[in-house]
């Protein structure tokens, strides 16, 4: 992804106050936070049915956790461990380090998130990439695939369910996702579009057994069955759903509502509640305001679960180049420009 306009045309000095600026709490222009048509791209209205059905169907499924037969406080336990696991796929792999490279790291490291990521059923990288960089090229105008703006059900997962003619096209890869598909595994998981769902069944699968082959010497054929059974509920089909619909907060509540640090072209809030649920992905207006910055804590209370845990990955020497906050990627780059140039003799 290109850098932004503020880190290219020029170098501002740091703040000599070491002191945050202050919270801005109204909009930045008159025009901030008004309703916006869908693309145009999505007219007219076709049902996209390789998402509509796959979204519908596990809804669906997970309402199998309101049978008692299917309940497990160990379901429980892998779902939650869960959320927090595979939804870090998304937040750390697909989100920080594809979409924007605020880190770099091994590729078997980078590829075990992607994996991952694709068993919370959220596409492939490339097409998350893409979709994700348009976002934020076009965030809450015409263009923006999932602005909220529209309403709230559209930027929350109505957007998923329409045709978008110009998302996922050669020329959109192109231009917001060719380093993506560079990579030979990213490259093979897009020319099959059946290839995540596969993988997804496959992982489910593996729960089922997993669960099934631990409870069979404890309690029986008949209780492992729906132990295993359980596993699957919870640990898949709820799990996944949660992970989705945390995923959409972000793009959703997070530019409808709280409060905003920074003075951003769009209307990109400080959702305290999302940030919780979603590893620090709430903090959304400082994420827009700096989005090459691994961190996105700009306010001491503001906890980015996330970053922590990259920078524990960087203890553990598997992440490494950590992109910090634009103030200091600044000073830095005034102190090279400043820097006298080393005497060869």
């Amino acid at each position: 992804m290109q850098a932004s306009c503020a880190d290219c045309i020029q170098i501002e000095p740091p703040n000599p106050t070491g002191k945050d600026p202050p919270i801005s709490s109204h909009p930045n222009s008159a025009l901030l936070g008004q309703a916006v048509a869908r693309p145009a791209s999505t007219r007219p209205t076709a049902v996209l049915g390789r998402y509509a059905v796959p979204i519908g169907a596990i809804h669906l499924l997970g309402l199998l956790c309101l049978v008692p037969a299917f309940f497990s406080w160990t379901g429980v336990v892998v779902c939650l461990v869960g959320v927090h696991l595979f939804g870090q796929a998304i937040t750390m792999g697909y989100h920080r380090l594809l979409a924007h490279r605020s880190f770099e790291c091994a590729k078997w490291f980078e590829h075990l998130l992607v994996g991952l990521a694709m068993c919370c059923f959220e596409d492939t990288p490339a097409r998350w990439v893409a979709t994700h960089r348009i976002h934020h090229a076009h965030s809450d105008e015409e263009e923006d695939p999932h602005s909220p703006l529209v309403d709230l059900f559209w930027g929350h997962m109505g957007w998923l369910f329409i045709r978008n003619r110009t998302l996922h096209t050669t020329s959109s890869y192109e231009k917001y996702a060719r380093d993506i598909l560079r990579d030979p595994f990213y490259f093979w998981l897009e020319r099959r579009s059946w290839r995540p769902a596969l993988l997804w069944l496959l992982h489910t699968v593996a729960f089922f057994a997993v669960g099934t082959a631990i409870a069979w010497p404890l309690w029986g054929p008949v209780e492992a069955l729906w132990f295993g059974g359980s596993l699957v509920v919870w640990g898949v089909f709820v799990r996944t759903l949660l992970v989705w619909h945390i995923t959409w907060s972000v793009n959703s509540l997070t530019h409808l509502f709280g409060y905003r640090n920074h003075q951003t072209q769009e209307n990109s809030r400080n959702n305290w509640l999302v940030a919780l649920v979603a590893a620090g992905e709430g903090w959304h207006n400082n994420h827009h305001h700096d989005p090459a910055c691994c961190s996105v804590s700009h306010r001491w209370w503001e906890l980015d679960v996330t970053h922590l845990e990259v920078k524990l990955l960087q203890r553990l020497g598997i992440v490494h180049s950590i992109v910090p906050r634009r103030e200091i990627r600044r000073t830095e780059a005034l102190q090279r420009a400043l820097a006298p140039e080393l005497d060869p003799a």
